[in-house]
């Protein structure tokens, strides 16, 4: 069974993986398509931190801890994590 910080990480880390590899031009454009089109429907990190948030106040949920906690996360990541700012285009 994981932790509310082990989730978490999980999910950083996902969509941050997503956004790298839309953006490498080295992978196949059906690759990178795929990660664009995941990415559009994948939880963000404020997305994250409001269910951290609900769930400290009303229960319940993934039982997330807030990402805010641990910035280093973020940071490790080659393109940062994914964010509502972040925007991917489906490649041609």
């Amino acid at each position: 069974m994981s932790t509310p910080e082990e989730r978490l990480r999980a999910l950083v880390w996902a969509g941050g993986l997503l956004v790298e590899l839309a953006k490498d031009d080295s992978l196949p454009r059906s690759l990178r398509r795929r990660a664009v089109v995941i990415a559009r429907h994948f939880p963000t990190i404020e997305e994250l931190a409001g269910a951290a948030r609900a769930n400290k106040v009303f229960g319940g949920g993934l039982n997330l801890e807030s990402p805010d906690k641990i910035p280093e996360w973020s940071e490790s990541l080659t393109s940062g994590p994914l964010q509502n700012s972040t925007r991917l285009a489906i490649p041609e």
